[in-house]
Formats: structure tokens, sequence, C-alpha cells
């Protein structure tokens, strides 16, 4: 399945968007990518097919997060928190909660999506990145069980609502 724009722009073929117009290096950290934000729904359709182990997280006044987990990372989707005004001066600008959006965590997970969704792709490592031998992630892809471990995966990704605690967690997971 080739991801696309659902402006009907590309279908799989050369015109399409390239890896890095789909997924760009977050702020928050080594081995994260923050995912365009018109092909999110796309993205969430495709992992929906895909059985992997999902968890979500919902505290108040604190970011929703639904987390797909897989191979080194997984997928996050954050939504937006709205928090209740008070007497008191308002939220700082620059808040540690995660902004809404989706992201990708992981290296290999980055590999496999961009395969997976046929987006053309660097040949060579990212920084930070240790390359495997071609064809690799997707066996390791393929050859995946569910089991506690993922689904404790899943909710460790599904517990990142600020910027430390997704910090903590690309750590966690050896990025």
């Amino acid at each position: 399945m080739a991801i696309q724009p659902d402006t009907g722009v590309g279908s799989g073929v050369p015109g399409g968007p390239r890896w890095d117009e789909v997924f760009t290096p977050s702020d928050l950290g080594s081995g994260v990518f923050d995912v365009r934000w018109d092909l999110r729904p796309r993205l969430r359709r495709w992992l929906a097919t895909q059985d992997l182990p999902t968890a979500s997280g919902r505290e108040a006044h604190r970011p929703a997060v639904d987390a797909w987990a897989m191979l080194d990372g997984g997928v996050i989707a954050v939504s937006a928190v709205t928090l209740p005004a008070g007497p008191g001066p308002s939220p700082a600008p620059s808040s540690p909660l995660l902004g809404p959006g989706m992201r990708v965590i992981g290296y290999r997970t980055l590999r496999l999506l961009i395969d997976r969704l046929e987006l053309p792709g660097p040949a060579q490592a990212l920084r930070g990145e240790h390359l495997d031998v071609p064809g690799v992630v997707a066996d390791l892809y393929d050859a995946r069980r569910s089991d506690a471990e993922a689904t404790e995966q899943a909710e460790l990704l599904a517990s990142c609502t600020d910027r430390s605690t997704l910090r903590w967690v690309v750590t966690a997971l050896r990025v």
C-alpha cells in the first residue's frame, strides 16, 4: 500500500512523497520522527490492518495517546489536551506536555514503514542509526508474535504524555 495524500496526488508511482516528506526528524530526540499531518489518517488505517499490540493512555489534564508497538519502538498518536482556565496566570507557552501529532519511534520502525508504505527511502544510515542488513527488518516484523512483552511495549509507549517521559521511553527501548 503506497501512502499518498488524500488529495489524490501520486499513486505509488514517481511523483509521490519521499520518505523525508512524510517523516521528519523530531526535536524530541534521536530516533523520533514526526508524521506529516495530512498522511496521518492513512498511516492510522495501515496500522489498523497490522494486528499490532496497541494501548491507549487517557489521563485527566494530559494528552490522550494511542500507541502501536513495532520492532524497536512503534507509533504514537497524541491528541490535544485542553486545560481548564483558572484564576491564576495562563500556562507557559512552552509546555512540557507533548503537542498533538503522530510520531514514529525507532529507526527499525521507520525503515519498516518506509518499505511497507512504498516510499523512496534513504540509502545511507541516518544520524544515530545502525543500518541493518537489507531484509532483516522486514523478516523481524513478519516473524513477530503478540506476547506480553509486545503488549508491555505498547503500554510503555502509551505512557508518553510529556517530553521527558518520551525521552525516557526512547532510551529504555534503545532506539
